[in-house]
């Protein structure tokens, strides 16, 4: 088996990109990899990677503004543990977790992957960190843009959803009364953080347009974030405090999805969008804004529907449309199961990043 050292940007799940990683730890095969961890502090992802069984090392990343020798001593400490540990490939979740990657695995001559899930270019980072990553993996398109002057080193490998944990299945009652969601409302479920380019503002405003001509419409944000107070009290401005619920973070999100008639997201450029293809995966059609890298997750009028960003009255159109045509959007969410199946199943990404492993440590070996 090659050992593959793992580093985390972040002690806690802050997003999709954390989410992304642990999934990847939880399909590679372990008969052919050795995967081990490494996190900048005690939190979620380390709970979470020790009870897969996975050896984690907790090595402080200070932050890459204020140079200083804590630096260096994580440099050094990262380092040894690639000796130690007979890493043969680091594999860098991150910005921050390449600098000290890249850093480290030049000093131990050790092939480094930049896996990158951002599409907002950082310059002056970005010209350090390229010439240090011998592959820039990034799962848009989108993404991929911010490295158009390194085109060969950039790799496009979609996140991937498990098909058996997100899967059509029948909503809980009980699940919805806890909600205070009555029996039989029509249910427009969201997840996401709630920051400004989630665009959460625009929802609550098609919410209420919404309501204007189908009141009895629920509306499912589960999330949490900086903006929570702010958006709790646009609902009260709203008048939607019966159809609103702000239900913080969830483990429970297929459940959740069940319950819902239609996914939303209303972001203002989403990187790739995970929650879509977790949406897609349980048969959900969704409505979602034609920004970033959502147009290679939805095509629209195919497995739901486009529309502009930061625009509450398309959004709004968008949702009664599919909620006066049920058949339309079950048709939208069947196809949107099939398209996450046939490219973004989760055995489909661990694949391209096994071989994409092999690859690499084919080359190492062979000097290139």
């Amino acid at each position: 088996m090659s050992r593959v050292l793992l580093i985390s940007n972040h002690a806690d799940i802050v997003g999709g990109g954390e989410l992304s990683l642990l999934t990847l730890l939880e399909g590679l095969d372990r008969s052919r990899w050795s995967p081990m961890v490494v996190v900048p502090a005690e939190g979620a992802v380390a709970a979470r990677c020790r009870a897969l069984g996975l050896p984690t090392h907790v090595i402080p990343l200070p932050g890459l503004r204020r140079p200083g020798p804590a630096m260096l001593r994580s440099i050094a400490a990262l380092w040894a543990l690639i000796r130690r540990t007979g890493a043969s490939l680091l594999h860098a979740n991150g910005s921050r977790a390449m600098f000290y990657a890249g850093l480290a695995g030049r000093m131990v001559g050790r092939p480094v992957i930049w896996h990158v899930r951002i599409a907002d270019p950082d310059p002056v980072l970005d010209r350090l960190l390229v010439p240090l990553a011998w592959v820039i993996v990034v799962n848009s398109n989108a993404v991929g843009r911010r490295f158009a002057r390194a085109p060969r080193k950039v790799r496009r490998i979609p996140n991937g959803v498990d098909l058996v944990r997100f899967t059509p299945r029948q909503p809980s009652p009980q699940l919805r009364a806890s909600l205070d969601v009555p029996a039989g409302a029509p249910v427009v479920a969201s997840v996401g953080r709630f920051v400004a380019y989630k665009g959460y503002t625009y929802l609550l405003e098609a919410a209420r347009l919404v309501h204007e001509a189908t009141p009895e419409v629920h509306w499912v944000l589960v999330g949490d974030g900086e903006l929570r107070s702010e958006l709790e009290a646009q609902r009260r401005s709203l008048g939607l405090e019966s159809r609103v619920h702000f239900t913080g973070w969830r483990e429970d999100i297929p459940d959740i999805l069940a319950l819902a008639d239609l996914f939303v997201l209303p972001s203002l450029g989403e990187h790739f969008g995970r929650v879509l293809i977790e949406a897609m995966a349980t048969g959900k059609a969704v409505v979602a804004t034609d920004a970033g890298g959502v147009p290679e997750v939805v095509i629209h009028g195919e497995t739901g529907l486009l529309v502009p960003p930061a625009q509450p009255r398309p959004l709004a159109d968008a949702v009664l449309t599919l909620l006066s045509d049920p058949d339309r959007a079950r048709r939208l969410g069947e196809a949107g199961r099939l398209r996450v199946v046939a490219e973004f199943s989760l055995s489909r990404h661990v694949e391209a990043v096994e071989a994409l492993y092999k690859e690499l440590l084919g080359a190492n070996r062979a000097g290139v």
